[in-house]
């Protein structure tokens, strides 16, 4: 096990660095992804660099035997606009007692500097089983960057052997395991209609109205669901189905019927559901809406923003266990926020656990942070991991 003290000084050095390169959602990524290539490639990686959209990247770096098996490390580098509030300089990491403060400490820069320390003094050729580093863009959005990643993960060529037998993703979960969550969809749904004074309520469909009433569909869709909802002893909130209307905005005046109404809204789901199929009796109550603003010379226009499946990994398998046993922070739990995994488990048919360092609670705010007591248990779980999937002598 990496017991040095100057490992844990290492870590705060990289995530320094990485805080430094304020890698926004939708903005280049490629200078973080082309410095952790080549600091991977100085201690025995080889690495693939996959391309994105105007400057984003993914990254696949690999150490160990050319062969199956064995473990891959996840994580995303984009991190979400750090916004005002801050008492210090959100891309500037800033040491306060216990914390590192700056933007994507605890989401989730902190985890990848605590892979980096660790392959520094991991010796490859004493791996029997590959560990692999899968770092994407865009996933604060939806999931988005990582796709493409997957797809060439998916194809036979180059990566055919990148089939490991456990995947982590290091999202703050506060070094507890987490085994499943739900699955997302979200749209934006635009309506329109004719402009018309208010007195002609009973005659001119207004576009708020409509709105509305597709808000109430969309609530009824997971009512049936509510009563099942609950806390488990970490606080975190577990449904099968929950659904939000995140904004909604239209209208001119109080006396006018609105001409125009955008809302957008998400639904989550377990992996026993499928979103296309709750979601058809709101659409059906689109439908009618539509039709009604349609005979005025309006209409209503739907735009997927996004998608990702739940994860759902079976808690007793053997892999979990391992997980359990290398973060002793407890036994596996369900989470309550979506991440990449379900798209992994469905790429690689292989198990994954999210268990990283932070607390989401802080993550998306100013001042997040990471303790030091956070990174220091990561850098000890990371180690324990690769010693037990990719070694063999634990």
């Amino acid at each position: 096990m990496i017991q040095r003290p100057e490992v844990g000084e290492r870590v705060v050095q990289l995530l320094g660095h990485m805080v430094a390169m304020p890698t926004e959602s939708t903005t280049p990524n490629r200078s973080l992804i082309e410095w952790a290539a080549d600091h991977l490639q100085a201690f025995g990686a080889t690495t693939s660099i996959i391309d994105g959209p105007e400057g984003r990247a993914n990254l696949l770096a690999t150490l160990g035997p050319n062969t199956g098996g064995g473990l891959l490390l996840s994580g995303h580098t984009d991190v979400v606009p750090a916004g005002g509030g801050w008492r210090t300089d959100p891309y500037s990491l800033t040491v306060s007692g216990d914390h590192m403060v700056g933007r994507g400490t605890a989401d989730m820069k902190g985890f990848i500097a605590c892979v980096l320390a660790v392959i520094e003094y991991l010796d490859p050729a004493g791996l029997e089983r590959p560990v692999h580093l899968a770092l994407s863009y865009d996933e604060e959005i939806g999931c988005v960057g990582v796709r493409g990643l997957l797809d060439r993960l998916h194809a036979s060529g180059l990566d055919a052997h990148v089939r490991p037998d456990l995947v982590v993703i290091g999202e703050p979960t506060m070094m507890r395991p987490r085994h499943s969550h739900l699955g997302k969809v979200a749209y934006r749904v635009s309506f329109t209609a004719h402009a018309g004074h208010s007195s002609l309520s009973p005659f001119l469909p207004s576009a708020i109205s409509a709105a509305v009433r597709m808000a109430a569909a969309l609530e009824a869709t997971a009512a049936p669901h509510a009563l099942s909802a609950y806390r488990d002893d970490t606080g975190e909130a577990n449904a099968e189905v929950t659904v939000n209307v995140g904004s909604i905005s239209g209208g001119t005046a109080l006396n006018v019927l609105a001409e125009h109404c955008v809302v957008s809204f998400e639904l989550r789901h377990s992996a026993t559901h499928d979103p296309d199929e709750l979601l058809r009796p709101l659409w059906h109550a689109v439908d009618t809406e539509r039709d009604a603003l349609q005979a005025v010379g309006g209409g209503i226009d739907i735009t997927e923003i996004a998608r990702y499946p739940a994860l759902a990994t079976d808690r007793t398998n053997p892999w979990v266990r391992m997980v359990e046993r290398a973060a002793d922070r407890g036994v596996s739990t369900p989470l309550g926020f979506g991440t990449e995994g379900g798209l992994f488990a469905r790429t690689l048919q292989a198990p994954v656990v999210v268990c990283g360092p932070g607390d989401i609670g802080v993550a998306h705010k100013p001042d997040e942070y990471v303790s030091t007591e956070q990174l220091h248990a990561c850098v000890a779980f990371v180690d324990r991991l690769i010693t037990d999937a990719c070694t063999g002598t634990a």
